[in-house]
């Protein structure tokens, strides 16, 4: 289970934390979740917010089940090849075959199991239930087998003992099944002892306390290995942010589009149909403003810009990107012309409207010029590239700087470059 983790930790790392998208909408990247998303439960041993939960169990999924998978298959063969103590305990007799075909249940459910994880794989909920499944059967399985041969009892404990180790530690699951699992078969156990009285009174206490030790262990056990796996993955999370965002604004840097983020835009916008629009958006005389207040009261203007174009977009949708030094991208999927427009001309108006404090009594005001690429939704003809959607978007803001500037002017990617609004 230690290297499930281990090659868990080198994929999340490996990857660029992707994830899968869901058909007609564009989830948040795991390396965007927000700080809120990656608390975790001490006690559940799980992430407070469902949605990163299960995000991170569907990235950790494909070596999750690779490890249930061995795991069951171990179950499979070792409790049919263990129906030989049967016989040979009991002898060749019609309770001894009983046994037996119990054990080639388990073995079932074990291949069954697998069966299903195969076809399945990308299923958390059957993952899930394959681990509690097999468990449960087993467990059922040994009791009964127990109750048939109490003469085998310190084997039998030592059965009990090596299948709780198998449950907190072999067979991934959620952790409060496990709990459930383990410390109900061991309530069972002492109850079954208990009702065939070959134990003494402190035999009995002793058999309890180690049950309650077994699994007090398994707990901390589990619990300690579920805690590291989460906290490699925020780690990992952590880390990614680090080296995709600009620690001036808090936006993306170009790294994320070197790494296709407007490419698999341009792809989901083909599949599905759907608008994507573009903003290229330069702030005015940027240079005038270092010059006259200084470059630490430009980096306040910058970070001022930018937590305007954040605030102003969707938090899990859009993406705001630095894109020079006072130039920033923004990339609006599911957007028309229209929508865009009408976005960059309330940033631009808010941005006019308000000022930078930069000292004592001090402020520094600036404009900021908007060019707009639109790909329209059933647009059978998209920009051959993510390049030509870029530079629609800078021949637009190159247009509004030549005008004047302080303005936003946009263009529908239609094999006819028809201009839509330009606004000063």
């Amino acid at each position: 289970m230690w290297k499930w983790g281990c090659r868990m930790f080198v994929r999340l790392r490996s990857c660029g934390l992707t994830t899968r998208t869901i058909a007609g909408t564009t989830p948040v990247p795991l390396e965007d979740l927000p700080d809120s998303s990656l608390i975790i439960d001490r006690r559940r041993a799980e992430f407070t917010d469902p949605d990163c939960e299960a995000r991170f169990i569907a990235h950790t999924l494909p070596e999750r089940n690779g490890q249930l998978k061995i795991s069951l298959l171990c179950a499979a063969v070792f409790y049919v090849v263990f129906g030989a103590t049967d016989i040979a305990t009991l002898g060749p007799t019609a309770t001894a075959f009983a046994l037996v075909a119990l054990r080639v249940l388990v073995a079932l459910v074990a291949l069954g199991g697998i069966y299903a994880i195969r076809r399945r794989p990308d299923s958390i909920a059957l993952s899930n239930s394959a681990s509690s499944a097999l468990l449960v059967v087993a467990l059922a399985v040994f009791m009964v087998v127990c109750w048939y041969q109490p003469e085998t009892l310190p084997w039998n404990v030592m059965s009990q003992a090596l299948i709780l180790m198998a449950v907190y530690v072999n067979f991934p699951n959620r952790i409060h099944y496990t709990v459930a699992i383990g410390a109900g078969s061991s309530a069972v156990f002492g109850a079954m002892l208990a009702f065939q009285g070959n134990l003494r009174a402190d035999d009995l206490l002793t058999l309890v306390l180690l049950l309650i030790l077994a699994n007090t262990l398994g707990y901390i056990a589990a619990r300690r290995f579920h805690l590291g796996l989460r906290e490699q993955f925020c780690s990992a999370i952590l880390l990614q942010q680090m080296a995709d965002r600009d620690p001036l604004t808090g936006c993306h840097n170009r790294r994320i589009l070197q790494k296709g983020l407007l490419d698999a835009e341009l792809a989901r916008t083909r599949r599905y149909g759907t608008g994507l629009s573009v903003i290229l958006c330069d702030i005015d005389h940027f240079k005038r403003i270092n010059d006259t207040h200084g470059h630490a009261a430009g980096d306040r203007v910058l970070a001022d810009f930018a937590g305007l174009l954040r605030a102003m977009t969707r938090e899990t949708v859009d993406r705001v990107v630095r894109y020079g030094g006072e130039e920033f991208l923004v990339v609006l999927p599911q957007t028309e012309l229209a929508g865009a427009l009408a976005l960059a001309e309330r940033i631009r108006a808010a941005f006019a409207a308000s000022a930078t404090r930069i000292g004592d009594g001090v402020t520094a005001s600036a404009t900021a010029s908007f060019g707009i690429a639109c790909v329209p939704a059933q647009h059978p003809h998209l920009p051959a590239s993510a390049e030509a959607l870029v530079g629609a978007a800078d021949a637009q803001l190159y247009a509004v700087k030549h005008n004047g500037r302080n303005g936003v002017r946009g263009i529908v990617l239609s094999g006819v470059p028809e201009l839509v609004r330009v606004a000063t």
